[in-house]
């Protein structure tokens, strides 16, 4: 597959990206675009302010991770007219710019606040972006590679490159830290592996069903895309993924102190629990039976307990849009088993 294409193709894919993820950007950053203020308002104050009293680590994180991609852009759009060096503080100052002009403009709408952090972060993404963009070349090769192990691992057609992007939604969907049956209803379950209950009653029997019935959907689901033989290895390697994804959303969104606490009994339990049902073979060869109830019980068990079909919080930050995948994933997967994994059966 020619992941570069034509020179003037790729350059006017650039130019469309810059142009709609700005757009995107500029939206998550001003909503709801109601009761502006008079220019009058508008002052630089905010930049020599004191930091916010209360920094969460979400903001922060994605604040760094929603200018990476701009940054990343800036600097491949920049790279053909200067060197690389040049390129990558190019691309830096224009991200900074975008952020300072954005970030300025909150001040004009009473529900948003202007940050000098936010603006910093935001000029670090764009910075760390644009180091990445360094690597260009090394990036694509890994994407070739990618998908040359895609051709051996998985069944070709549009339908199972369609199943193998829900299973990307659904690794975004971890940083909501929450199991899909569980998001609307449950909250977070942390106690570190060496701290057991003291009795049976202790065991977040909840948590553990819902992380158990998460895996075995998400394991099912993935197991219907995948060529003959290729069952045992893929189901272990997949849920192996998950559980250091699920640490690695943990590391980047809650204090270190309390990161081993993903690693509780419950969590250890489901996982080990959904590799031994996916591993018998009953389950391998009703995959895709399986990975129907596994979808259905999900979305039958937030509607019987959560308050609402999908999260109530903002979908502007990482963890928002997390819940809000979460929420919209088991329907996706639902709608692809039944057409596109019936049709291609």
């Amino acid at each position: 597959m020619d992941w570069l294409g034509d020179p003037g193709e790729r350059r006017l894919r650039l130019k469309l990206f810059i142009l709609f993820y700005g757009a995107f950007l500029a939206v998550g950053s001003l909503h709801p675009f109601t009761d502006w203020q008079p220019v009058s308002a508008w002052s630089a104050g905010f930049l020599s302010a004191p930091w916010p009293r209360y920094i969460t680590r979400t903001d922060l994180s994605t604040n760094l991770l929603v200018y990476a991609p701009l940054g990343y852009a800036l600097a491949l759009w920049f790279s053909p007219r200067v060197r690389r060096p040049r390129g990558v503080f190019m691309a830096a100052l224009a991200g900074s710019l975008l952020s300072f002009v954005l970030e300025s403009t909150q001040q004009l709408l009473p529900g948003r606040i202007a940050s000098n952090l936010d603006l910093l972060v935001n000029s670090l993404g764009a910075l760390t972006g644009a180091l990445l963009a360094l690597h260009h070349g090394r990036w694509l090769r890994a994407l070739s590679a990618a998908g040359r192990w895609r051709g051996r691992w998985f069944r070709p057609g549009f339908a199972t490159s369609l199943g193998l992007a829900l299973l990307a939604l659904w690794f975004l969907a971890q940083f909501s830290l929450l199991p899909m049956p569980g998001i609307g209803w449950l909250h977070l379950h942390l106690r570190p592996f060496d701290r057991l209950p003291d009795s049976l009653a202790g065991v977040n029997i909840p948590w553990l069903l819902a992380l158990f019935l998460e895996m075995v959907a998400v394991g099912a689901f993935m197991a219907c895309l995948l060529r003959p033989g290729r069952y045992v290895g893929a189901v272990v390697l997949l849920l192996l993924c998950a559980f250091f994804v699920k640490l690695l959303a943990a590391t980047i969104l809650l204090k270190l102190t309390i990161v081993g606490g993903v690693v509780s009994l419950e969590a250890l339990a489901a996982f080990l629990l959904a590799v031994w049902l996916l591993l018998l073979p009953v389950a391998s060869r009703h995959r895709h039976a399986l990975a129907l109830g596994g979808v259905v019980g999900s979305i039958l068990t937030r509607l019987a307990l959560a308050s609402s079909p999908f999260p109530a919080t903002s979908a502007l930050n990482i963890t928002g849009l997390a819940l809000h995948l979460g929420a919209l994933w088991p329907p996706l997967a639902l709608g692809w088993l039944l057409f596109a994994g019936r049709f291609r059966r």
